[in-house]
């Protein structure tokens, strides 16, 4: 059976943006980016949702973030290599390899439920 990774940059109060919404704040250095890296390195399979997809598409979209270091050459070949799931109803298009859209139609509830009708 295959494991599932949660992995997100948090604060030590559990929050992971800043009161303008931004996540800069949670930039790894580099020893940091590299255990991320490996930990990261026998995952197969990433799952997201649309907003965290566009957020890490930069990976593959954006060749000045691999060029800025080797850590980050590392993590941009690392991400590039797994496949990628995205849920949403809204993304319409991919711009990265590997990635597909899982949209989960929204059923309407009726009333009364079957049973009680």
């Amino acid at each position: 059976m295959n494991r599932l990774l949660s992995l997100a940059m948090t604060s030590l109060d559990g929050y992971i943006e800043d009161r303008g919404g931004g996540s800069g704040w949670a930039e790894p250095d580099d020893e940091v980016h590299a255990f991320v890296n490996d930990l990261m390195r026998p995952v197969h399979t990433h799952l997201y949702d649309r907003l965290l997809y566009e957020t890490m598409a930069v990976w593959e979209t954006d060749g000045s973030l691999a060029a800025a270091s080797e850590v980050m050459r590392d993590f941009a070949e690392v991400w590039q290599g797994a496949e990628k799931v995205v849920f949403s109803t809204t993304l319409q298009d991919v711009v990265t390899r590997r990635t597909r859209v899982v949209a989960r139609a929204r059923r309407r509830r009726r009333w009364p439920p079957a049973s009680r009708r």
